[in-house]
């Protein structure tokens, strides 16, 4: 096969350009930081980092996720200490009312201050979280979950329970409806001992002393689960930003540079792209010299 001045001019100028290619890749490398930055550098590479975001961008909405729901619990269980400070006010008041010192007249006034503590029990159990009300089921938009006509509580809510999901396969509920309320017997226990005020009965005032403890149990234990949840939000969301560390950690190892080795390797084949270059011109310099004699 004859080699002709052609075919060695074009071996020399793709050799260049093999050259040239390689620094710029190199140099876009370095740029950007990523070794991997398109499915062209590695197929394999830029699939698996391709995984590992989507991992993290998943766990961060998981996260996102946990905070909405620390954030709700944390406004429910605040609402839940305030009505338990009310029901030991709503104690007191009994226990002083169940007292021989007292009178008629002064019970009619306790049971004034009662009314009070009713209406404010009520106002909390109508407390909102982020313009949602948090004791009214999923109806979290109407005005007003529980209602106060001086004789009686209505829950115009429902039973619906809201849930987050925190993991792939786990789903939590983080939401105290107005039942639940209603089901520790509050409510009531407040305007039967307000009824027992007015009517100045000392026995059934003793009586509702009872019924105001098991109320307080009720609403307690409403709260511990709530601090139950509240740990198991943590401990997810411990697990998911361990998570999160690591992808990103295998992330880097999958596609960002090694600037330290691109840089001596950019060097190194510039140094050879110069000299290709010099080789070429000689080259041709020579072969014109011997077509000029």
């Amino acid at each position: 096969m004859r080699i002709t001045q052609s075919m060695i001019t074009k071996s020399l100028l793709s050799s260049i350009n093999q050259n040239r290619e390689s620094m710029h890749s190199i140099q876009e490398s370095i740029t950007t930081g990523k070794e991997v930055d398109r499915s062209s550098d590695d197929p394999i590479q830029f699939f698996r980092a391709n995984r590992f975001r989507q991992s993290i961008k998943q766990n961060e909405q998981y996260l996102e996720n946990v905070q909405n729901a620390k954030g709700w619990l944390q406004a429910t269980s605040s609402n839940l200490d305030s009505m338990l400070n009310q029901v030991m006010t709503l104690r007191e008041r009994a226990v002083q009312s169940a007292n021989d010192t007292l009178n008629a007249e002064n019970r009619l006034q306790m049971a004034s201050e009662i009314n009070h503590i009713l209406e404010d029990l009520v106002n909390i159990a109508n407390e909102s979280f982020l313009d949602k009300n948090l004791f009214s089921g999923t109806k979290t938009k109407i005005k007003s979950p529980f209602l106060f006509d001086g004789d009686s509580v209505d829950y115009q809510g429902n039973t619906g329970k809201m849930n987050r999901r925190i993991s792939e396969n786990l789903t939590i509920n983080i939401n105290v409806t107005g039942q639940d309320l209603l089901d520790t017997d509050i409510f009531n226990a407040a305007l039967s001992l307000r009824t027992a005020l007015e009517n100045d009965d000392t026995n059934e005032i003793e009586n509702m002393i009872e019924s105001i403890d098991l109320a307080s149990e009720k609403l307690i234990s409403l709260n511990t689960g709530i601090g139950s949840i509240q740990q198991q939000l943590d401990l997810a969301e411990n697990r998911l930003e361990t998570a999160n560390l690591n992808l990103a950690t295998f992330l880097s190892d999958t596609e960002d540079v090694d600037l330290a080795s691109a840089i001596t390797q950019y060097n190194s084949e510039e140094l050879a792209y110069q000299a290709a270059l010099q080789s070429t011109a000689n080259i041709l310099r020579l072969n014109i010299m011997n077509f000029l004699k």
